[in-house]
């Protein structure tokens, strides 16, 4: 039998469901949702005292889950050959995303500006984390590997669990209909863009969905690109990645989104599989997709 919750956290929806042959124990979704908030209470760009702005603040943290997280988000960095860059945080908020999604009323007009290297303005030693230059955001590596977490905890006690983190997928085990979970990936025109069965992690980043009009009436969205400091122009309006975790899934579809085709051929040859949505709809598919 399938059970669900689903709350709010991270400032999305998050959906947790678990195949079992008998009803779960009532405590089974309590771990998750407590995972959640204390990771946006370590990772929030909006709360004053997180791990994450204290660092940006010009304070060495010393924690194992910053280190961490900084380390993926180097990590991430090299692999997606610079396209995924955390250290976006002052663009976002000079083209207007300083405060919740739902607050934003627009920023000042957008103009390129250098994003630095995070290799070389972030120094991790052990546990201890340190900023030499810049501001980072790690919204969005950091809901990914939350939903990672939510997983593998849950398959401490139940081997078939399925987390949905506003588009971070992470399952394991199956829902008892077949290899894996069954699911579908919406397209920006409520289509279907595709349905399948997953085993392992899938995730989805879009311009369509954050956006919101900046000074001089230019729209902007969430997705900057590492290159020139402002919103991406990427042909691609959406764009899907499949990895083993999805931290990782998470970075190759911001960085194929933002990158473009270039990028998504680069995932192909890490072995990503990549699922891109033009601004004309048309839907391209890696092959191993």
């Amino acid at each position: 039998m399938e059970s669900h919750e689903s709350f709010r956290a991270m400032d999305t929806d998050i959906d947790v469901f678990i195949e079992t042959s008998a009803p779960p124990p009532p405590g089974s979704f309590i771990g998750v949702r407590l995972l959640f908030e204390q990771q946006e209470e370590r990772f929030s760009r909006f709360r004053e005292q997180s791990l994450l702005s204290r660092l940006n603040g010009d304070e060495a943290i010393e924690d194992a889950w910053l280190a961490r997280a900084v380390t993926m988000a180097i990590d991430a960095h090299q692999l997606t050959g610079g396209y995924f860059n955390p250290m976006v945080l002052p663009a976002l908020r000079s083209a207007g995303y300083d405060r919740t999604f739902k607050e934003v009323q627009g920023g000042s007009a957008i103009e390129p500006q250098r994003v630095p290297d995070p290799a070389k303005v972030l120094k991790v030693s052990g546990l201890k984390v340190e900023l030499l230059a810049g501001q980072l955001d790690l919204g969005g590596i950091v809901k990914g590997w939350t939903a990672d977490l939510a997983a593998e905890h849950l398959a401490t006690e139940h081997a078939n669990a399925f987390v949905n983190a506003g588009g971070d997928i992470r399952c394991t085990g199956n829902d008892a209909t077949g290899r894996g979970w069954a699911m579908d990936v919406s397209a920006p025109d409520g289509s279907t863009a595709w349905e399948g069965r997953l085993a392992g992690a899938i995730a989805t980043s879009t311009t369509m969905k954050r956006r919101w009009k900046a000074a001089g009436g230019a729209v902007a969205h969430h997705l900057i690109d590492p290159g020139t400091g402002i919103p991406s122009e990427s042909p691609y309006v959406q764009e899907s990645a499949r990895a083993g975790a999805c931290w990782i899934a998470e970075a190759w579809a911001k960085a194929v989104l933002i990158g473009g085709p270039d990028v998504m051929e680069r995932a192909e040859r890490a072995g990503v599989p990549v699922l891109a949505i033009g601004r004309d709809g048309e839907r391209m598919r890696s092959p191993g997709w």
